[in-house]
Order: structure tokens, then sequence, then C-alpha cells
């Protein structure tokens, strides 16, 4: 798990869920800044060389490309968690046991993100819970309401769901979102239709916006963010809003450099190692969804 949680930091992606399963995985990310590819292609080769080297075992690890598709709102993203949380449950060999012993099975899955959906002790910092939130304010009521929602298609398929994964290559959601979106993407497919090859679009955040944040944060002036050379008080500052425009920014090390007082590609992925020991992950993650908020007030 530390190549995902690695791979979510550096690319600025948002995890909602996530199973690992014996020949597969699935994960429902939102990704600001239109990087899907870049995120996934890093994932993927990590995983392999992680795996070559814990086995010992040349060849291929992956099968294929991974397949990608858009979400409508918040009502999809919720059914998708607990589709995804329900894979373990769903093979042949778990299905032919009683719901009491397919119960026991889905919450014995440690590859998964349910853990933390069903319970605050077993949350993890990599994923983002605010699907929640939809439930209850109360975390606890809200999580009770999520495990019977999950345990309501513990014997049976979402069909619905189902059709509508099958229904369109690029999204899930109703008719009239497909047809905008395919009609969206239709300029931005490479190659042939079933490679699923999609330049789907993403926001990035501005140096400015990261800068504002930062200095509000270490209560710090936000032109000593970007000045050249070190300034007293400014170093833990100027470590995360380097840190935070490689994650959200989608601009190159030398560009980023070039902002935060003429650094070197270097120098900015030094920084980046310090900014990992120095500053708390739970800081830098929560800066980042300040960033990404539209109604932020420096």
């Amino acid at each position: 798990m530390s190549q995902l949680e690695d791979c979510l930091k550096n690319y600025g992606v948002v995890l909602y869920a996530y199973v690992l399963m014996s020949n597969h995985y699935h994960l429902l990310v939102r990704t600001p800044l239109g990087n899907l590819s870049r995120f996934m292609q890093r994932l993927n080769t990590s995983y392999a060389l992680y795996s070559h080297y814990k086995h010992r075992k040349p060849g291929h690890r992956l099968e294929g490309r991974y397949k990608a598709k858009l979400v409508q709102g918040d009502e999809y993203i919720m059914t998708l968690t607990r589709y995804i949380h329900l894979n373990p449950v769903k093979v042949k060999a778990v299905q032919r046991k009683g719901s009491l012993e397919m119960r026991r099975c889905l919450d014995a899955w440690r590859w998964s993100s349910y853990g933390g959906y069903r319970e605050g002790r077993r949350s993890e910092e990599f994923v983002c819970y605010d699907v929640l939130k939809g439930l209850d304010k109360n975390p606890r009521v809200a999580r009770r309401r999520y495990r019977a929602y999950v345990q309501s298609c513990l014997m049976v398929d979402d069909s619905e769901l189902r059709s509508m994964i099958e229904h369109s290559s690029h999204g899930i959601g109703d008719e009239d979102y497909i047809e905008s979106l395919e009609k969206e993407l239709r300029d931005r497919k490479s190659g042939k239709d079933r490679d699923r090859d999609v330049a789907y679009p993403g926001e990035r955040i501005s140096l400015e916006r990261i800068d504002a944040v930062v200095a509000k944060e270490f209560g710090v002036a936000v032109v000593a963010m970007s000045a050249h050379g070190r300034c007293k008080g400014v170093g833990a500052a100027k470590m995360a809003g380097i840190e935070l425009a490689c994650r959200l920014s989608g601009l190159s090390q030398r560009e980023i450099g070039e902002h935060y007082g003429g650094m070197s590609s270097q120098a900015v992925s030094k920084s980046r190692k310090r900014a990992k020991i120095m500053i708390p992950s739970a800081t830098l993650t929560r800066l980042a969804n300040s960033a990404r908020e539209r109604n932020y007030i420096s």
C-alpha cells in the first residue's frame, strides 16, 4: 500500500475507495489536475518493480492497460464505493456460503478501504471518507448506516449499476450525463475507440494560490515564499509550498524552482525529500485540500 500512498501524494490525487484482489484492483479517485494517466503509470510501474524485487520472478505483472470512467456525482460515487467494497465476497467460492459467512469474509478482508468506512479506528490517512458525510453528520451514525447500505447488496447484485458500467466506455451516470460526456470527449480520444485513451480535463492550482495557503498556515509573508535564497523562518513554508506545487500545479520541477527563488530542479527534489521528513503528512494533505477549495480566502 505504500506505493499507492506515495503516488496519491505525489500527484495530488484524492482516493475515496479501493480494493485489492488476487488478479485485479479497483480505485475510486478524483484527479483535480487531470493527471490520471501519469498517476496510473507511476502506480503500476512502482508496483511492478516492487513485485519483481519481492518475488524475484521475471515477466509481466499486469495483463493490460487500466480502464477508467468518469462518474457523474455523489449518488453514483456512493454506489461505486459499495460496488468496490463488495468485490471480495462476489467471487463464486464465497457466494456459495451463507450471508453470515459472507459478512465475516467482507469484514476480514484486509486489502480494502471498507475497514475505515465501517470503523473509525481502522480509517487510513490516505483515504478520503467524505462520502460518509452524506449519510449523517455524526461519524458513528454515518458508519453504521454505511454498513447497512453495503450489506443490503451482500446477497444480490446491483443490476442497475452494472448496467451503467456496461453502457459506456467513458462514464457512469444517467442518460443525459453519458450523452453529454460522449460529445465532450469525442475530440479528446486518441487511438482506436476500444483503447479508451482519453485526455480527461483537469484543474491546475496556481502557484499564487498555493503560496497564499501556505503563507497563511506558517504565518509568513507571501512574497517571502518566492524570494531568492534563505529567509529566516520561511524554510518550512517554502518546503511545503514546493511540495504542494509539485503535486497540484502540473508544472515541471524546473518551472517550480524558478518560481521559488531560482532553484534548480535538483534543489527542488532535495526540498521535497526534506519536506516529507520535517512536515507531517496530515499537514500537507490539509493544505492541499485548502488549496483546492474554490471558496478559499487568503
